[in-house]
């Protein structure tokens, strides 16, 4: 049998295979130092031991030359465009080059022709969705008033490196660890998100007037150029350098760092929640593999994911665990491909 790695989000009753082929299993321990009086050597002891899990995944079937991106275009008015429901009380732009709203500007939400913003609970300005608050009975059909930002492709990109991280939150106390053996549990913390691209230079693409304007903007990451499974989120510039040899191409490289804004909806418009500064959004018929939309959902909202790890593909050990990293890169030469690390929230158990 081979190795595998696998996740779970019910709590292992069904696992999701992560397409990777190369995958860690760590434990460290705390060191504490024990030393005495009378002794000539250091002395340590093992405190608490923090479990991890690390696996590369591949975007099968997608080299990483189909990968685009995309910054937002020139603001662009648009009225009563019509909305359909996706699910409970959520509805969605139907025209998808609209679906980047600009949150700057008023927005206005029609119920049966009538003006019920004030019944709106958030807006998802990334992908062109609104909530209508759980008291709120809906009518229909539902349009918007507002405007939208047409997409551009980003410069003249050649790698890409989108960093998805997060912090732990160390939950043990004294009861927990006697309990487990000595293990650290573990709460999602603070997400981080960046976006670093190399580029054929071009003074055309505008990042450095960008970065001197300290300019707000959406940029959409992607990686099978079909729109299947795509990240959005509001970024702005943090730096920017171009080099070069005499008598070969300038090369370019910016970074972009996630500007979370002031949460809700610009001038004009009730203060209505913005659903979310950074999100993926993923079609019916996305070919990215299941395992790696469950670990992306997990960091995404913040829940814990079960991770199965078998050396042999038969024994091993499965952890319940926080997403800390599932980073994307990609270049013209290389697949799209994700960093997957957990760390665990507690002790393993060992499988079979």
């Amino acid at each position: 049998m081979a190795k595998t790695i696998k996740v779970s989000d019910d709590s292992f009753a069904t696992l999701f295979l992560l397409p990777g082929g190369t995958g860690e299993l760590t434990a460290d321990g705390a060191v504490i130092d024990d030393t005495i009086f009378g002794q000539t050597f250091k002395s340590e002891e093992s405190g608490i031991l923090s479990l991890g899990i690390s696996a590369n995944a591949l975007y099968k079937g997608f080299a990483g030359y189909v990968l685009d991106i995309k910054k937002q275009g020139s603001s662009t008015a648009m009225t009563a465009e019509a909305l359909t429901l996706v699910s409970g009380k959520t509805y969605r732009i139907d025209d998808a080059t609209k679906e980047i709203w600009n949150r700057k500007t008023a927005l206005t939400v029609f119920d049966n022709a009538v003006n019920r913003t004030s019944e709106v609970l958030n807006v998802d300005i990334l992908f062109g969705q609104v909530t209508f608050k759980s008291t709120y009975t809906i009518v229909g059909p539902v349009t918007v008033t507002g405007s939208y930002f047409p997409t551009l492709i980003a410069g003249k990109a050649n790698s890409i490196t989108l960093t998805q991280t997060a912090d732990t939150i160390d939950t043990t106390d004294f009861p927990v660890a006697k309990a487990n053996g000595g293990y650290k549990t573990v709460d999602p913390g603070l997400r981080t998100v960046q976006i670093q691209t190399d580029h054929i230079y071009s003074l055309a693409s505008g990042f450095l007037a960008n970065l001197t304007a300290r300019d707000e903007l959406i940029l959409e990451v992607n990686p099978d150029g079909n729109a299947k499974s795509r990240a959005r989120g509001i970024f702005r510039a943090s730096s920017h350098g171009q080099s070069g040899d005499v008598g070969q191409l300038e090369d370019e490289t910016v970074t972009f760092n996630l500007n979370v804004p002031v949460n809700a909806l610009g001038t004009g418009s009730i203060n209505i929640p913005i659903a979310t500064p950074f999100a993926w959004d993923h079609a019916a018929d996305t070919t990215l593999s299941a395992a790696i939309l469950k670990v992306l959902s997990a960091w995404q909202n913040e829940t814990k994911l079960g991770v199965e790890y078998l050396s042999d593909g038969i024994n091993g050990s499965r952890i319940t665990a926080v997403v800390t990293d599932v980073s994307l890169t990609s270049g013209l030469d290389a697949m799209n491909e994700f960093a997957a690390e957990f760390a665990a929230d507690g002790a393993a158990t060992a499988v079979p």
